[in-house]
């Protein structure tokens, strides 16, 4: 009896991330920060971030994140 076998050989490489939210909250921050040019570590920031559900509290599967920057012009470093 004779098979006919055939395969297929792919070369590839995989990379998976899980994030917590406090890690997901702080690279969001930090992306938002970059495009507007702001210092992170500057007294004169004031950055809040947080992952809300969009599905009313009902079966929660939709999340997004939120990000408040308070830039406060009159503060000394």
């Amino acid at each position: 009896m004779k098979m006919n076998i055939s395969s297929k050989e792919t070369h590839q490489r995989v990379h998976f991330y899980r994030f917590s939210q406090k890690e997901l909250e702080r690279l969001a921050l930090e992306r938002i920060a970059i495009e507007l040019g702001l210092d992170l570590e500057s007294k004169a920031i004031q950055p809040e971030a947080r992952v809300l559900s969009q599905s009313n509290g009902i079966n929660p599967t939709t999340y997004e994140c939120e990000i408040r920057i308070v830039e406060v012009l009159d503060c000394k470093e």
